[in-house]
């Protein structure tokens, strides 16, 4: 059955999977659902998508999904989807695949390798969360009144400057960053650790409302599931994939908020710590990040400016004259050269974004930095500053945006 085809004939007979599907193809969607019941988190995904890069060499959801309900040994029957559909859709919920219409663009830009789930569910105003620049405010659960004060300053600098500000729901800076986003009037997004129907944190559905209001709620349970530890990690994945930077402001060395930071920096977002006491334990995980290359906040404005005065579109700075070094490569190299930025990218989104096999374009990446043009990092690849512009096919210079660009919706 075609997308169009179901969706129509679904719309007709009343399927609550059409309620959720939102124009999707029906069809995926019934199965994204039975899934989010049988294979919840991260791990089915991950085998799914590595028996397809290792078989077709080429990810799209539709055979993620394919492969994954094939490992399902008990398959949810219809009453058991459509009862799930019933609840995301009274609680005004869509079912969002990756590489399709309504998926949040910079979660995409983490689609397949970087741990962006294949389907979500969003509680948001159209069903879409905000589009533009994001920063996640992370955090204890047990913070210092310091901690709080900051976490909800720094979110309401980032709300009042056009910046989504992204957390997790949970107590202590989490929630502060969501209400200093709110009381600035801004966009925040709530990424849950629980099933979107379940009240967690207990007695905090005010707060939820207002989250899914202002911006919007997101996960990847079914809306029933009840919070664990490993839910919780599963979804720092999210959180920091959702974001171009990723702020800790207090946590213990082996925090939540350390996963998320850890994340964001695999993600090749930028990572923040707010420095504490040296003797205070909740300054003991953004110390350890510091030390491992975050970047110090010492004014709160410098974080503001950091994501809000970055340009919208990261381009090379164009030197006088070009820069010889550019005839010297390959002309994948040159096309790998005109996306990189001063962000840094990975290899697996350089490849889809110039359209090359990913063999081809870490060849391309290794030529750019034997050159010196291109510089590895532990985030990934970044242009050489002084490297200026590569000439485009016509022999212009032509700086393009770099992947890290938030895609239209």
């Amino acid at each position: 059955m075609s997308g169009q085809a179901g969706h129509s004939r679904a719309s007709a007979t009343g399927d609550p999977v059409a309620a959720v599907a939102d124009g999707l193809d029906v069809d995926e969607v019934r199965t994204a659902l039975a899934l989010l019941l049988t294979a919840p988190g991260p791990d089915p995904q991950r085998r799914a998508i590595a028996e397809r890069l290792e078989t077709a060499g080429g990810v799209r959801v539709a055979d993620v999904l394919a492969a994954m309900a094939r490992r399902v040994t008990a398959w949810p029957d219809t009453a058991a989807v459509e009862t799930t559909a019933q609840r995301l859709a009274h609680l005004g919920a869509r079912l969002r695949l990756a590489d399709r219409p309504g998926y949040p663009p910079a979660l995409m830009r983490a689609w397949p390798e970087l741990g962006a789930p294949a389907f979500l569910v969003v509680q948001a105003p159209g069903g879409r969360l905000p589009v533009g620049p994001a920063v996640a405010v992370v955090g204890t659960r047990s913070p210092t009144l310091s901690g709080l004060r900051v976490a909800e300053r720094l979110a309401g600098r980032l709300a009042e400057a056009g910046v989504t500000v992204v957390s997790g729901l949970a107590r202590g800076i989490d929630t502060a960053a969501h209400r200093g986003a709110l009381a600035a009037g801004g966009p925040t997004v709530g990424v849950a650790g629980a099933g979107l129907a379940v009240d967690y944190p207990r007695n905090s559905a005010e707060l939820r409302r207002e989250v899914a209001a202002a911006g919007g709620l997101l996960g990847e349970l079914a809306p029933a599931t009840p919070p664990a530890r490993h839910t919780f990690v599963w979804r720092n994945r999210i959180i920091s994939g959702l974001a171009e930077a990723a702020v800790v402001v207090e946590g213990g060395v082996r925090s939540g908020a350390l996963h998320t930071a850890r994340m964001a920096a695999g993600q090749g977002r930028d990572v923040w710590a707010v420095p504490g006491p040296l003797d205070a334990a909740t300054a003991a995980g953004p110390l350890a990040l510091v030390r491992d290359g975050a970047q110090l906040v010492t004014d709160i404005d410098d974080v503001v400016a950091s994501v809000a005065g970055r340009p919208s579109q990261p381009r090379l700075t164009e030197a006088a004259g070009g820069d010889a070094r550019w005839a010297e490569v390959s002309s994948a190299a040159r096309r790998i050269g005109r996306l990189l930025g001063p962000q840094a990218a990975q290899p697996g989104e350089l490849a889809r974004a110039g359209d090359l096999p990913v063999a081809e374009a870490l060849v391309a990446v290794g030529e750019l930095a034997a050159a010196g043009l291109a510089h590895h990092t532990p985030r990934g690849v970044v242009v050489d500053p002084d490297a200026g512009a590569p000439p485009a096919a016509n022999g212009a210079t032509e700086p393009e945006a770099g992947p890290h660009e938030a895609d239209p919706e």
